[in-house]
């Protein structure tokens, strides 16, 4: 009988007798999983920063600093164009759009856009990819919208040359990169007014600053 009394307890324990070893084999794996982890973070995370200035070469104002050279905004390339510049992704066959590439190493820029019957929007993208700024022809005095794209040691030296005493209503927008973009995108309302959206986008002046 006494033998017989201890196989209960025998039967009881015997799940449990290997639960160390399956402890230690549990965290072995867990410890080799995060430590893949992290090496696979590090090598993503090394690879971004090698690839950054490949990608930046291939922002918008790089794309297109072509374009605005000659003083006025010119109209986004058609795909497969004699220039080789890339076609806008995604592009709405309802808005008209010109750029005006700029360089402020030479000095400020000056953009003038003479608004017309058809909503017209002007952006300012930094090289690199950001909105800067926007204003629409809502903004306009009658019937221009004008303003100024500076670096700020630029505007700082602009406001240190302004008669004392006096304010200036110069609108100055301070780009923290020296190349951007100014883009300009007139709605049409209907497809008979591809004409007229042409001639407000194309029609915006950018030029060096008096």
């Amino acid at each position: 009988m006494s033998a017989l009394s201890h196989h209960p307890t025998e039967k009881r324990s015997a799940p449990f007798a290997g639960w160390r070893p399956r402890l230690r084999a549990g965290f072995a794996r867990f410890a080799i999983t995060t430590l893949a982890g992290l090496i696979l973070a590090g090598i993503v995370h090394i690879v971004t920063i090698l690839a950054i200035p490949a990608l930046s070469l291939r922002d918008a104002a790089h794309a297109y600093r072509e374009l605005g050279i000659e003083g006025h905004a010119e109209p986004i390339p058609s795909p497969g164009n004699a220039r080789g510049l890339p076609a806008l992704r995604e592009a709405d066959p309802n808005v008209v759009t010109a750029i005006c590439s700029y360089d402020l190493s030479a000095g400020p820029m000056r953009v003038v856009a003479r608004t017309g019957t058809l909503p017209l929007g002007l952006t300012l993208h930094r090289q690199g990819g950001g909105v800067l700024y926007a204003i629409t022809d809502r903004a306009a005095i009658r019937g221009t919208l004008e303003f100024l794209v500076m670096t700020e040691t630029q505007r700082d030296e602009r406001i240190a040359a302004d008669e004392e005493g006096e304010t200036s209503r110069e609108l100055r927008i301070v780009s923290d990169t020296e190349q951007g973009l100014i883009v300009a995108r007139v709605l049409m309302r209907l497809p008979s007014d591809r004409a007229d959206a042409e001639g407000l986008a194309t029609g915006v002046a950018c030029g060096l600053a008096n």
